[in-house]
């Protein structure tokens, strides 16, 4: 798929068929986001794969949204030390920065191998730890359901017109 074409078709999906994605996606997948840009190199993002169905009930537990997400056949989870990026010259931390390129990179190369997803960012950060035994040292960032995506009914917001949000050298 054209990147352009994945941009547009990038969507936040929270119903997924059961059907498990194949491991040769799930890998180009995986390794999208490894290659993403971080301060100095420092690559400080882990990925948690949850396949195993008992683990993937437990995340969809710990994340507790109802019913959205309950059954996608993956979850994959973003971790990154506070210290596992740099910081600048007024002392603001850059693991969050780091994090979000490296995830975004999942998300889009998700939808290039034609699977949904929706960045998690709402979730009991403690439970989430508990089950899958991260590291205190580790912040949960994000988690993101992985899989075949089953079409919302009705219609999809459509994205601001360019006009309205772009502005030419001053706001």
């Amino acid at each position: 798929m054209d990147f352009y074409d994945v941009v547009k078709n990038r969507r936040s999906y929270r119903v997924y068929k059961p059907d498990m994605p194949e491991e040769e996606k799930v890998e180009r997948i995986i390794e999208a986001a490894r290659l993403a840009p971080t301060w100095a190199n420092m690559q400080g993002v882990h990925y948690i794969l949850v396949r195993d169905t008992k683990n993937v009930k437990a995340v969809w537990d710990a994340i507790g949204q109802e019913t959205k997400f309950i059954d996608a056949p993956i979850f994959i989870i973003g971790v990154i030390s506070t210290g596992g990026s740099g910081v600048n010259k007024s002392g603001e931390k850059y693991y969050g920065v780091d994090f979000g390129i490296c995830f975004e990179h999942l998300i889009l190369a998700a939808t290039a191998e034609g699977l949904a997803t929706c960045w998690i960012g709402w979730f009991n950060e403690e439970k989430v730890k508990k089950v899958l035994n991260v590291p205190k040292k580790y912040k949960v960032m994000g988690l993101t359901p992985l899989g075949y995506p089953v079409k919302p009914k009705g219609e999809v917001k459509e994205r601001n017109p360019f006009e309205e949000i772009v502005h030419y050298e001053q706001f």
